[in-house]
């Protein structure tokens, strides 16, 4: 029976040697995108900005997202009247789902009686249930309860 099953150990690393894996690449910085930690001055950089000295930018390191999303969010902008967006790293669908989050959907068209969510009343109807509605017929109808 114990031949059967093979040994767990000889599929898991070894902790050490995973370790070790990981401090030689944080050391050799693969990627190239950040320096090495204690190198960056943030007083020169301040400086170097105010100066209006810019660092050249790594063509490797932009995102470089689809046309059509790019062109879907920036008509949906155009369409809202926002003139600017800063979605830092979000993929431009993620960012257009944001917008029409906090803008609405584009309701150009689109009468204003349709517009009104379902559970709204339009406006100049009476609430049964709202500010202006009497306690004192609630009390006549029973229709609170107390307990």
């Amino acid at each position: 029976m114990k031949n059967e099953f093979e040994d767990i150990n000889s599929k898991v690393p070894d902790l050490s040697s995973a370790l070790s894996q990981r401090i030689v690449a944080k050391q050799t910085n693969i990627n190239g995108a950040n320096p090495p930690p204690g190198t960056v001055d943030p007083y020169q950089l301040m400086l170097q900005k105010k100066r209006g000295e810019t660092v050249e930018i790594n063509s490797e390191t932009t995102i470089k997202w689809p046309e059509e999303d790019v062109k879907k969010l920036q008509n949906y902008c155009s369409k809202m009247g926002v003139h600017g967006f800063n979605s830092g790293n979000m993929p431009p669908l993620v960012a257009l789902a944001l917008l029409k989050k906090q803008f609405g959907d584009d309701y150009t068209g689109v009468p204003l009686e349709d517009r009104i969510p379902e559970g709204y009343e339009k406006r100049g109807t009476l609430s049964g249930y709202g500010p202006n509605y009497p306690y004192i017929d609630a009390l006549k109808k029973k229709q609170i309860l107390h307990g």
